[in-house]
């Protein structure tokens, strides 16, 4: 058994023990209504005897002597009346809560069937159409170098999207998982920018030990640079594609060096992981490159951020270089052919370039990290 299934076991159960508490927690409600039902009966019968008293008193009265019956002492009006109050509030009061009981019953039995019929629906084999769209949507987003997402159901695909659908998404570091559940989701292609949307309606985003709703107009997961037409391609009966596509993107680039849009996410997240523990006073992260010749990445764009995420450096180089001084123990980030700016201030780096001190890394650290793409001073 994979680890979806068991994953998908472990929801299950988890759906059962928070039933179970469910259950009980209506249970005490309804033992409580039950005892409130009981107390009001009392009062009725109650009411009623002490009616019933009121009404023999006012026509019957033991005499006082054979001889000389008196007439029957009448029963004060005032206290009669108060007698068939109590006793109509009391059959109201009990009508109502012999109902709030019958809902609370139907209630419970509704929730039981529905959980019932969800674990039904999760042990029913998906429909081969439905299984055939969730691998072509995995083989796609691979082929564009996002890994993160892995759908694990949904029940249906049609012209509105796929239908109860469950996703996982992992962090960027794996160690954190984001599950959704949706009634449907939708795939929206925008052809000019490259742009994927996946949006999700109508369910719960659970992260963090923290369950959410999902916002009316749905959560939209979005994955950029993406090639439009693989996806066009494979799934026409679910991605809805708006514009048209560059000119320039019709024919392929022969610039040397270019990378597949998974390798450029691998070494953009592999040279951000490095600078994370590059002991710079920002915290640089590369969040796109292009390429990679000669031991140099191409057309590069770092951004650095101060402890509150704030943004407040960046830098557009043709050319960056993990650069290391094995003599003196020193390692750089050599910036070629760009701009930097840091806050309000913006320089100009020619082909001399400019180095960046990595103070907390080595260079035995770096050529490891980096499986040796670094240059030598």
């Amino acid at each position: 058994m994979r680890w979806p299934h068991y994953l998908l076991l472990f929801a299950l159960l988890g759906g059962v023990v928070a039933l179970a508490f469910e259950t009980r927690r209506i249970a005490e409600v309804a033992g409580e209504f039950e005892r409130r039902a009981l107390l009001a009966e009392r009062q009725v019968e109650a009411a009623r005897a002490a009616a019933a008293a009121a009404r023999a008193e006012a026509v019957t009265e033991e005499p006082p002597s054979a001889a000389a019956p008196s007439p029957p002492e009448a029963v004060p009006l005032d206290a009669y009346s108060r007698l068939q109050l109590e006793l109509h509030t009391a059959e109201e009061q009990l009508a109502r809560l012999r109902g709030v009981l019958a809902e609370r019953d139907a209630e419970q039995a509704r929730r039981v069937a529905a959980a019932q019929a969800r674990a039904d629906e999760a042990l029913r084999p998906m429909p081969k159409g439905v299984r055939d769209c969730l691998s072509a949507l995995h083989a796609c987003l691979r082929q564009e170098g996002f890994s993160a997402q892995r759908f694990l159901r949904a029940t249906a695909v049609d012209a509105g999207g796929l239908h109860d659908v469950e996703m996982l998404e992992s962090s960027e570091d794996g160690l954190a998982v984001t599950f959704f559940t949706a009634r449907r989701m939708t795939a929206a292609l925008d052809r000019a920018s490259g742009r994927l949307e996946l949006r999700f309606f109508e369910g719960v985003r659970s992260a963090d030990g923290e369950r959410a709703a999902l916002p009316d107009d749905g959560f939209a997961i979005a994955f950029h640079d993406v090639d439009g037409r693989v996806f066009e391609e494979r799934l026409p009966y679910l991605v809805r594609a708006e514009g048209a596509y560059p000119v320039a993107a019709a024919e392929p680039e022969r610039r040397p060096g270019l990378l597949d849009p998974g390798s450029r996410r691998s070494w953009a997240a592999r040279l951000s992981k490095l600078l994370e523990r590059s002991g710079t006073e920002l915290h640089w992260s590369a969040t796109r490159l292009r390429g990679q010749l000669d031991g140099r990445f191409l057309e590069v764009e770092l951004v650095g951020t101060n402890d509150k995420g704030l943004v407040l450096a960046s830098a557009h180089c043709d050319r960056v270089a993990v650069e290391i001084d094995e003599r003196r123990d020193v390692v750089s980030l050599l910036l070629v052919d760009g701009v930097l700016r840091i806050e309000d201030v913006e320089s100009t780096i020619d082909e001399r370039g400019f180095r960046m001190l990595l103070p907390g890394l080595t260079p035995k650290d770096v050529t490891d990290a980096m499986m040796g793409l670094v240059i030598k001073r």
